[in-house]
Parts: C-alpha cells; structure tokens; sequence
C-alpha cells in the first residue's frame, strides 16, 4: 500500500482503483450468477474475476488503514459502502424459496436446455445411431439378436397381442420397480461424466444397442407394431429423462476435458450444479413415464391410440422445452444495449468520496 501524508493524497494515490471497483460491483450486481457462473457464455473472463477479488481485498486494507489514521471520515464511509456492495456479490447466499423451484421448472430449465443443446444432441446420437445400427443388423437375420441378448431375454419377449390382466396393485408395484430402474440408468448416465464422459458414453451406447436389437426382432418376427405400441406411450418420455442425464454427463465431463482457463475444481463446481439441476428435471421425467407404462402400456386398445398418445407426449416435450423462446431473442438485443449504456454512464461518473 503507498503511504501518503494525509487523507486526500491518499485518495488521489487509490481514486482510480475505488472507482474501477464501483463500476465491478455495478456490473457483477446485477446479476450475482455472473460471478459465479464461469462457463457461461456471458460470463466473465477468470482475469476479470480475479482482478474484482484483489481490487475487494484492496479496497478493504484501504477501509482499516482510513479508519486507524484518519476515523470515520467520508472516505470511509464511502469504502465501507463499496467495500460491502463487494462482500454481498462475493459471500451472499442465496435464500431457498419454493417459488424459485417452479420458477426454474416452468422457465429456468428451458432457458437452460437451449444453451446447453449440443450437449443433449450428443447424448441422444450416442443412443439413436447403435440402436438404428443394431435395429438393422438384427432385422436382416434374427439370429444376429443373440449377439446383444441372452436367449432368456429373447424367450421372455411378449408375443403379439399378449396382454396380463390389468390389476391396480401389480401396476404400481411395477411402476416402482420401472422407475427405480430408469432412476439407476439416469444415474449412471450422469455419474458417468467424472470419468471424461466415457462411461456416460458406455451407457448410452449399450441402452440404444438393446432397444435396437429388441426392435430389430420382433420387427423381423412380424410383431414390430405391437412391440413399439408397448415401448412409445411411455418411451417419449422415458428416452428424454435418459438423454438429459447424458447431457449432464457430457456438461460434466467437457469441463474436465476443457476447463476454459479455470481450474478443473472450479469448472467441475460451475458446471455441475448445472448438471444436477438437469438430471433432477430428468428424474421428474421419469415419474410420467412410470406412471403410463404401468397403467396406460398394458392396456388391450387399437395400436393407433397408443402411437397418437406418445405423438402427444412428444408435441408436449416439443413446446414445454421451447417455453420463452421468443422472450428470449426479442430481449437479447436490448439487454445488451442497456449494459453497454450503463457501462458508458458508469465510466464517466467521478469519485467524491
């Protein structure tokens, strides 16, 4: 710190860095997920992050050193006030409200399924493409099933127009073991992230390759129609529960691969309450896919109905993950304007302390 004589030369030896930390404060205030959110695309630098944390410590010795040689003069006053607008962007937590968890369900998620979608792209490829693959393979000779199925799982395949006695209490015991199941699949999905992404990539791969070898079968056996009447009313959303869990594996896994100039500690902890807050959207998922495939699935009604069910399913998923969209881009361009204005009208105010 440099010493000065008496209280204005010190301010004019410390003006410049007060003011720059006013104007931090001003532009990571307004919006706290800035600081904290790295790896967004609007995020700042880790340069700029760190230049805000030592002009915070600055300002603070700066606080101690006015109030020991000069007391509660206006310039401490005015480092108390920055000095504190700092502490609150930097250590303030956030308050749990139940309003914000169906905030972000009814908003937040979409918004956040958007800029993450190439992620979710590689999730849901790295599921289709083995499962067309194996579809194929075994379609053009059944016997090709045995390399992916036991001939257990073969024999315990339900045969055409074979439907059990619809019994309320079977159906919701089988609605939790089902879920339980797709909850274990999500989950190794996600977890599989923190090895680079490769076991996420082992379990996409091997769930596509044994739809497609199941599809493959009963399609080459002529009770494809029926086998995808039992997989599609619930599938819809069964598939879009396990392909978030492998966008939140692929998030996790991108950010231990290519941190983007922050520690790999720091981008795991950025980008996986991301992941999380997907994963736990895709476990919500997976409740109304329990829920048809234990009550709605066994039921003995024309296939047509069912296909027309999941189509509906699949519109739902369509709008629900497009909710915002055009809020989105009409606000875009004036909420950049309107930072840069702020910038500009902040950069040209002086300091009085």
């Amino acid at each position: 710190m440099k010493n000065a004589e008496n209280e204005q030369d010190f301010i004019r030896l410390h003006r410049s860095d007060w003011l720059e930390l006013e104007q931090e404060n001003k532009y990571f205030a307004g919006r706290r997920s800035r600081f904290r959110n790295g790896l967004s695309r609007k995020a700042p630098t880790k340069e700029r992050i760190d230049r805000y944390m030592e002009l915070y410590r600055t300002a603070a010795n700066h606080l101690a050193y006015v109030r020991t040689f000069w007391g509660e003069t206006e310039t401490a006053g005015y480092l108390n006030t920055i000095v504190g607008d700092a502490h609150s962007v930097i250590y303030s937590k956030t308050v749990f409200r139940f309003g914000d968890v169906f905030s972000f369900i009814g908003t937040g998620f979409p918004r956040l399924f958007r800029a993450n979608v190439k992620y979710f792209l590689c999730a849901m490829l790295a599921f289709v493409l083995p499962a067309l693959i194996a579809y194929v393979y075994v379609r053009v000779n059944p016997e090709n099933a045995l390399a992916f199925l036991s001939e257990d799982q073969l024999s315990s395949i339900r045969q055409e127009g074979n439907y059990d006695l619809f019994n309320a209490l079977k159906a919701t015991l089988e609605g939790l073991y089902i879920g339980g199941n797709n909850i274990i699949v999500c989950l190794e999905s996600f977890a599989g992230g923190i090895t680079l992404g490769l076991f996420t990539i082992y379990a996409l791969v091997s769930n596509g390759i044994l739809l497609g070898a199941l599809g493959g079968y009963c399609g080459a056996n002529g009770s494809g129609a029926f086998f995808w009447s039992l997989i599609l009313p619930h599938g819809v959303t069964e598939l879009f529960a396990i392909w978030l869990s492998g966008m939140a594996g692929f998030m996790i896994g991108y950010a231990l691969i290519n941190p983007r100039g922050l520690t790999r500690r720091t981008a795991l902890a950025v980008q996986g309450k991301k992941a999380v807050k997907i994963v736990l959207i895709g476990v919500l998922f997976l409740i109304p896919s329990a829920l048809i495939e234990s009550f709605f699935t066994p039921l003995e009604i024309p296939y047509a109905v069912k296909y027309l069910f999941a189509a509906g399913m699949a519109v739902l998923v369509i709008v629900y993950l497009l909710i915002g969209i055009r809020k989105d881009g009409r606000n875009r361009g004036p909420e950049t304007e309107n930072r840069l204005r702020k910038a500009r009208s902040n950069g040209s105010r002086s300091c009085t302390p």
